[in-house]
């Protein structure tokens, strides 16, 4: 029994008195056994892990021509989620997969809809009040996107024009005071997502996007027509991305980070990182640092 009788006042020891404070009881056993099964508990019950990712990321994370997700983050997420069923010695693992912009995927996790998310989530003190966070998988910086005859080479042309931006990221609430200390006046503009700011510059109505540089440069990928765009390298903000997972749940925590520490130590990263951004493209010397510091022997 959660607690002993004797903790309820006398008046409450007739046989009504006696039955409501064993209902009390009850009710408050299952409402603390409820929170405390974890996301392996959830998991194995159901056979079934559930992921929220960016469909709108590219190349970091996004909805393939098939349906399918793919990505960097998303090949990450793949090899944990591997990681989980082997915790959980099951035999398969069903994977259900949650579309939406940050702000979203944060929330799903929050609320239990979603076990594990994957995307471009910048770790920041705010977000842990609502969720906790993996190891660092990527740092990204904050960039500007433009079409090439915008005439804009530099936050301070932004004087006056309209900058799409995600509501509620830290793209947002680090590039509203940076144009105020430059005393630039750019009217900012709700976008949903990379891909819908991109969209909105090619349509006119925006003059440019702010978002994670590379997003941005493979948005400007997927047109297939680079020369039609710049990208400023305005690095207002530095982004370390990790992925979110409910908030006091140490157990799942630790499973999600033996995984990423297995695939940094045995450099599997490295042809993760190759398939996403080039032959020819390296880590860059503090990406490399996250690696070897996040790489844990067991």
């Amino acid at each position: 029994m959660c607690g002993a009788l004797s903790s309820w006042p006398t008046a409450r020891r007739g046989p009504r008195g006696l039955a409501l404070g064993l209902l009390a009881l009850c009710l408050a056993c299952t409402a603390s056994v409820g929170a405390a099964t974890g996301a392996l508990d959830r998991i194995k019950a159901a056979k079934t892990i559930t992921v929220a990712y960016d469909p709108n990321a590219y190349p970091i994370s996004f909805k393939d021509t098939d349906g399918t997700p793919r990505g960097y983050s998303v090949d990450l997420c793949r090899r944990i989620i591997a990681g989980v069923q082997r915790a959980l010695e099951l035999d398969a693992l069903e994977v259900a997969w949650i579309e939406g912009n940050t702000p979203r995927r944060i929330a799903a996790v929050a609320n239990g809809e979603a076990d594990l998310e994957c995307g471009t989530t910048t770790m920041t003190l705010a977000r842990q009040r609502q969720v906790d966070f993996s190891n660092v998988v990527f740092v990204e910086s904050g960039g500007i996107l433009t079409k090439s005859d915008s005439g804009i080479r530099a936050l301070e042309d932004l004087g006056g024009r309209k900058l799409g931006v995600i509501p509620e990221t830290t793209t947002e609430r680090r590039l509203r005071p940076v144009l105020q200390e430059r005393l630039v006046n750019a009217e900012i503009k709700p976008i949903r997502d990379a891909r819908d700011g991109r969209e909105q510059l090619v349509a006119g109505a925006l003059d440019a996007i702010a978002g994670d540089r590379l997003v941005l440069i493979g948005q400007v990928a997927e047109t297939g027509n680079p020369q039609d765009f710049s990208i400023l390298d305005a690095d207002f903000s530095v982004e370390p991305y990790a992925f979110a997972v409910p908030r006091n749940d140490a157990d799942f925590r630790l499973v999600v980070n033996t995984a990423l520490a297995q695939i940094y130590r045995t450099r599997e990263v490295d042809r993760i990182f190759e398939r996403w951004f080039g032959e020819d493209s390296e880590p860059t010397a503090l990406l490399e640092t996250v690696y070897f510091i996040y790489g844990f022997a067991d």
